[in-house]
């Protein structure tokens, strides 16, 4: 018996067509936030009290799903502007707040050099509120097909969630998208653990790119004009 051919055009058509990701991104807000729709509903970085109220419409008369069939949500960075909104959609569908594992040290770290600093406290409350911490190469929590990448970024660790399958890329504030090119954005980091991170998004098989801030990409190869700023 022979296998079919390899064609790639057919795969990424196949992608499209199982890709699970919906943007919700309000325009008072320029930050994206994303719902992924499975047998049980997920939600990456909400982004303020307004976005939440879309999204609960969006989940209950678009999808027609209760706003209970969301079972987890993910922030792939701490910043002031998602803690609200995170915990205002905790409130809606009491599901678990998740966040990348090395910004604990970053924060302790950063207490040690400046004290407990109005900006330093502000993320150490916001961590009282996570209860699920991501380490890189893990499944998410209940929705295994996705797999954590994390990178160093200004406010402790970042990550980004793979979905080989469907070959989703929802890149957080890793990568940034402007006029239809992707960014990496520089964190704190050493240029070898940059290459290194660059080289591992460039090697993943990804039909399509969705940023923590600017338009999606759709295309074979979206991180083919990567740069660094």
């Amino acid at each position: 018996m022979h296998s079919k051919p390899y064609n790639q055009s057919q795969t990424s058509r196949e992608a499209v067509q199982l890709r699970r990701v919906h943007t919700l991104t309000d325009r008072f807000s320029m930050a994206n936030t994303y719902l992924v729709d499975e047998e049980r509903l997920f939600v990456i970085d909400p982004c303020s009290v307004r976005n939440v109220h879309l999204l609960f419409k969006y989940v209950t008369h678009i999808l027609h799903r209760p706003i209970h069939d969301i079972d987890l949500i993910v922030l792939t960075h701490l910043h002031p502007d998602h803690k609200v909104a995170a915990e205002a959609l905790r409130n809606l569908c009491d599901a678990p707040i998740a966040a990348p594992a090395g910004v604990q040290p970053s924060l302790t770290q950063r207490q040690k050099r400046k004290g407990i600093s109005a900006f330093s406290y502000t993320y150490k409350h916001q961590t009282h509120e996570i209860s699920i911490w991501l380490h890189d190469v893990e499944g998410l929590p209940n929705h295994l097909d996705w797999r954590v990448i994390t990178s160093p970024g200004p406010t402790g660790e970042r990550l980004c969630l793979y979905n080989p399958f469907t070959r989703e890329l929802l890149s957080g504030n890793t990568i940034f998208t402007i006029r239809g090119k992707a960014s990496l954005v520089r964190g704190n980091t050493n240029p070898a653990l940059l290459r290194e991170i660059i080289e591992t998004l460039r090697n993943l098989p990804i039909s399509y790119l969705y940023p923590g801030h600017g338009r999606a990409i759709l295309s074979h190869h979206p991180l083919s004009n990567l740069n660094v700023e």
